[in-house]
């Protein structure tokens, strides 16, 4: 079942934290992972609405963990954020699969419209399911 729930994944412990304590702030459930390995692990077992994952990470990058994911969901929205995605065309982003992108250091409001819009995502294919 895919509810207001949003899966975070950054390798940096702050990172982590400061986000998870935000995406309290505003009222969803939210739970973070330190690598694609835990992810996996998180993802096998819960379906989230919302999944945001850090580019660099250590071992498997956040590239192919969307990949990955994607094998099995494609329901989810899954943003990439990092410090460097102006490196990457929008377009390879979509060939991925992710939704979209954000930028770090990410800006709360930001973070807050992108959590909303994916929201919206989420319930409009639900729908579109049932149809």
């Amino acid at each position: 079942m895919y509810e207001k729930k949003i899966l975070f994944i950054d390798d940096d412990e702050s990172q982590r934290q400061m986000i998870n304590d935000i995406i309290k702030r505003f009222g969803y459930a939210v739970k973070t992972a330190a690598d694609s390995g835990e992810a996996m692990q998180i993802l096998e077992s819960e379906k989230y609405s919302l999944i945001i994952m850090d580019l660099n990470m250590p071992g498997v990058d956040g590239m192919a963990l969307c990949k990955r994911i994607r094998k099995t969901d494609s329901k989810s929205v899954i943003y990439a954020l990092s410090g460097h995605a102006a490196e990457f065309k929008p377009e390879r982003f979509e060939e991925i699969g992710f939704n979209g992108y954000l930028f770090k250091p990410v800006k709360i409001k930001v973070l807050k419209m992108a959590i909303k819009g994916a929201f919206e995502r989420a319930a409009i294919r639900k729908e579109e399911a049932t149809l």
